[in-house]
C-alpha cells in the first residue's frame, strides 16, 4: 500500500472481531514507528505491547469504561519518559514529550493500516490506574494507548476541506490559486478502485460456486 493510500484509509475502529494478531507483525510495525522524529532525537517514549486477556479488561475499565477495546487483541501503551527530556528541555520538555509520542503514535496507526490490522488511538485514561496494571514507574507517564485488531465493519468518516482549515501567512487569509483538488481527486479515484476490486472479488466467488454446483 502506497503511503498516501495508508493515510486516505486509515480509521478509527471500535469493533473487532474475535482474532488474534501475530505479535511478529506487532514487531514488524514497532520496528518502523520508532524511526518517528523526537525533539533532541530523545526518543522518550516507552512501549508496552498489552495481549494478556485481564490486562487489556482494566486498561478498558481505566479508560472511562470504554469496554469496546477489550474486544481488540492488542493494545499498545505508550508511555512518556519524562525526566529524560525534561533533563534536556527543562519546562519545554513537557509539551516536547508529548509531540514525541504522538508522531510515534501517528507512524503505528499508519503501519499498521498499511498490514492490515483495524486500530483506535485513545487518549482518556486514568494515567494512574494505566500505570499500575503496565507496571509502569511514576516517572513514565502514558500519553496514548492503541488497539489494534481486525476489524467488524469499516467506519466511515468525513474530513473538513482543506480550504476550511489551512490559511497563508495569517489566519483566515486563503488563496485561490492553491491546489487543493488533487488529493480529493485522488481519494475518489481510489474509492471507485476499491468498488471495482470489490465486485470483481464477488463475481470470482460466485464463479467458484457455480463451477463447484456443475
Amino acid at each position: 500500500m502506497e503511503l498516501r493510500d495508508a493515510i486516505l484509509t486509515r480509521r478509527s475502529y471500535t469493533n473487532y472481531l474475535d482474532k488474534k494478531v501475530d505479535l511478529q507483525l506487532i514487531g514488524e510495525i514497532l520496528n518502523l514507528a520508532i524511526y518517528a522524529p523526537s525533539a533532541g532525537n530523545m526518543q522518550n517514549w516507552n512501549i508496552v505491547i498489552v495481549d494478556d486477556d485481564d490486562k487489556r479488561k482494566q486498561i478498558a475499565q481505566a479508560c472511562l469504561k470504554q469496554m469496546w477495546m477489550y474486544q481488540a487483541p492488542v493494545h499498545i501503551v505508550i508511555l512518556n519518559k519524562k525526566p529524560d527530556i525534561q533533563r534536556m528541555f527543562g519546562k519545554k520538555g513537557d509539551s516536547y514529550g508529548i509531540q514525541n509520542c504522538a508522531a510515534l503514535a501517528q507512524n503505528i496507526l499508519l503501519l499498521a493500516t498499511d498490514a492490515g490490522l483495524a486500530s483506535c488511538w485513545v487518549g482518556s485514561f486514568d494515567k494512574d490506574a494505566i500505570n499500575g496494571i503496565v507496571g509502569a514507574p511514576s516517572t513514565q507517564e502514558p500519553e496514548i494507548i492503541i488497539t489494534l485488531g481486525y476489524s467488524k465493519d469499516k467506519p466511515v468518516s468525513t474530513r473538513y476541506k482543506l480550504e476550511r482549515v489551512c490559511c497563508f501567512n495569517q489566519c483566515g487569509i486563503t488563496r485561490k490559486d492553491f491546489g487543493f483538488f488533487p488529493l480529493e481527486k485522488h481519494k475518489i479515484k481510489m474509492e471507485e478502485m476499491l468498488k471495482k476490486e470489490s465486485k470483481s472479488l464477488v463475481e470470482k466467488i460466485k464463479s467458484l460456486f457455480k463451477k463447484d454446483s456443475e
